[in-house]
């Protein structure tokens, strides 16, 4: 009877032991599984961090205007080319008078939020006697294509208010006559001296 009572004692201190056991041991592993989850918190942080800066400085390091790097690109283009403008001037000097070489119509929407306005563009350039008529019409129709996308861009970023009126028009025939020098002539004199609008319809 002893022996049994005895036993029953041990049997239940052994219990609470063995559960005491058991809860350590799950507490134990809850506190490594928030360690686990923690550190996998930080790296996600970290990580996010990198990204975050790593497209920050490409988004700042791309922040560049579009037209002037549509520009220097366009010049580079015509600069990797091995046509020089000492290959364009006429043999002999003469008093002969301006030239024209036209481009074909351009066509672009204007930065008008909300409607949809757009503006036709026919431009005659009145080039130099000093460039050869021959040599210079075929230097031109080469780098056609990239004067009528330098004034589509340019178009596109004008609006009504800009083109509105004579003053606004000679300043664009300007603006257009400059950066066609300076992106078919950069290291020579310019040899277009005036652009003439053949139309400039806005619709």
């Amino acid at each position: 009877m002893a022996d049994e009572e005895e036993k029953k004692a041990q049997e239940t201190t052994e219990q609470p032991q063995a559960e005491q056991e058991q809860n350590t041991r799950d507490k134990g592993g809850k506190a490594s599984g928030l360690k686990l989850f923690t550190w996998l918190i930080l790296v996600a942080v970290v990580a996010a961090g990198f990204a975050g800066g790593f497209a920050l400085a490409q988004l700042l390091a791309g922040s560049e205007t579009p037209s002037s790097t549509e520009a220097e690109q366009n010049r580079d283009d015509v600069n990797t080319e091995n046509n020089s403008a000492g290959d364009l001037l006429i043999d002999k000097p003469t008093d002969e008078k301006l030239w024209s070489f036209e481009l074909e119509p351009v066509i672009a929407n204007l930065d008008e939020p909300g409607v949809t306005r757009y503006a036709r563009v026919t431009i005659t350039l009145q080039l130099s006697p000093q460039m050869d008529q021959e040599k210079g019409s075929l230097f031109l129709e080469e780098k056609k294509a990239i004067l009528r996308d330098w004034l589509t861009t340019y178009i596109a970023g004008l609006n009504l208010e800009r083109v509105r009126g004579t003053s606004n028009l000679g300043r664009i025939k300007k603006e257009l006559r400059d950066s066609f020098n300076e992106l078919l002539f950069p290291q020579s004199k310019p040899f277009i001296n005036n652009i003439l609008f053949k139309e400039f319809a806005v619709q």
